[in-house]
């Protein structure tokens, strides 16, 4: 792909609710890892999970809206809403637009509250807008509303994979001609007393007494995930059409590539080989000149569990493991948690900043290389502080339950 522009970018996160508090408070190393809403219970204690505080979907838009909408759509209309203003775009054409937003959860939590509601107090307590509130396409049936686009409208849902698998197809609508502009990204929310309980029971984390150790990537003592909720939303854009209204290019989104493990329904191919070729075909799919060789940083996966990152560590070295540069890696969810959905959308964020400042950012959770699983080999992952380095490309991946793979490369423009 070479004609999609990366014009717009809005977030809801823990780490911040607009992009210059998230890009500051990343570049601090700040991590929010705080009690769950349940933990003086004692089957929660000592869970930690990276929630998002003082969230206003007022600020955003009406009431109305916030009446029918669950916190994960509430979520995707304001980052939307950021992106869009970012964009500068006053105006869409409204059958050239496209709205795909990606949701691993969709209204899980409405889901259980109302479930909750009927099995305690009968039919009549279950929400007259519990189908609008619940349904996984109601972010982007919201966004499209918002700006009376008529474009297609798609809902994808491919576990931590689906932000990136989103913006994927909406590239190729723009790549085929199919469309001008997308709006697109991922959205979760994580307060789900059931979704902590499921992730909990199945051994997704270990229970630990220093939140700060809930999620350490890399790190030889990794115990797991660490839960967290969000948004991460874009406008994509035909290149040629955005330099001539002199938009603001951040980016380019060069490369996209999905496969499938077929291996186990939640644990990877054990050598990453199927994470290996995703990389490798979004890396093709980029035309890079020197293909591999062009990429100048990795914002990897990186969940902190002990079969996930071994699988990862052992695709990247495969890749990039021969360089006599070690190649700088970093993954976000130490700062933010694992939001799911918007996991990749998250982690490009974190990339499109780290391009801007020529600085990869840090792996929170770990203080000394000595603590680095001895599976890095020849990378560099990047701890502490940010890594000073020109990124000239990135990539960006984002792995999920099922086998779905997923990568994206950016570059600048």
């Amino acid at each position: 792909m070479d004609n999609v522009a990366i014009t717009g970018m809005g977030i809801i996160s823990s780490l911040g609710q607009n992009l210059e508090e998230f890009n500051r408070n990343f570049s601090a190393g700040k991590v929010v890892a705080g009690p769950t809403p349940w933990n003086d219970q004692p089957q929660f204690e000592n869970f930690w999970m990276s929630l998002i505080e003082g969230f206003k979907p007022e600020d955003w838009m009406d009431a109305r809206v916030v009446r029918g909408t669950a916190t994960f759509a509430q979520y995707a209309i304001a980052a939307a809403v950021q992106a869009v203003e970012d964009s500068g775009i006053a105006e869409f054409d409204p059958l050239r637009t496209a709205v795909v937003v990606g949701s691993a959860l969709g209204g899980v939590d409405t889901i259980a509250e109302d479930q909750h509601n009927l099995e305690t107090e009968g039919p009549e307590a279950v929400s007259r807008k519990f189908m609008l509130k619940s349904l996984a396409n109601m972010p982007a049936g919201h966004i499209a509303l918002r700006w009376g686009l008529h474009g297609p409208q798609l809902a994808i849902s491919t576990a931590c994979a689906s932000s990136h698998d989103a913006m994927g197809i909406a590239a190729r609508m723009i790549q085929s001609g199919e469309v001008d502009v997308a709006i697109t990204g991922g959205t979760d929310c994580g307060t789900s007393r059931l979704l902590l309980s499921g992730a909990g029971n199945y051994g997704m984390f270990t229970p630990q007494p220093d939140p700060y150790k809930t999620c350490r990537p890399f790190n030889v003592e990794r115990f797991g995930v660490m839960l967290g909720e969000g948004a991460g939303m874009f406008v994509l854009e035909r290149a040629d059409l955005a330099r001539k209204r002199g938009a603001t290019i951040h980016g380019m989104l060069r490369g996209y590539a999905t496969l499938a493990d077929a291996y186990h329904p939640s644990s990877p191919e054990p050598e990453g080989k199927w994470e290996q070729r995703t990389m490798e075909l979004a890396i093709q799919n980029a035309e890079l000149p020197g293909g591999a060789d062009d990429v100048d940083a990795v914002v990897a996966h990186g969940t902190g569990t002990p079969l996930g990152d071994i699988a990862e560590l052992g695709a990247l070295n495969r890749i990039y493991g021969n360089r006599g540069e070690p190649l700088p890696v970093m993954s976000p969810k130490g700062n933010f948690g694992h939001p799911h959905g918007p996991a990749g959308a998250l982690g490009l964020l974190v990339g499109m900043h780290s391009m801007k400042q020529n600085a990869l950012m840090a792996t929170a959770g770990t203080h000394h290389a000595r603590d680095l699983m001895p599976e890095v080999g020849n990378l560099r992952v990047v701890i502490n502080e940010p890594a000073p380095t020109k990124i000239q490309a990135f990539q960006v991946n984002a792995f999920g339950f099922g086998g779905q793979d997923s990568s994206l490369v950016v570059t600048q423009e």
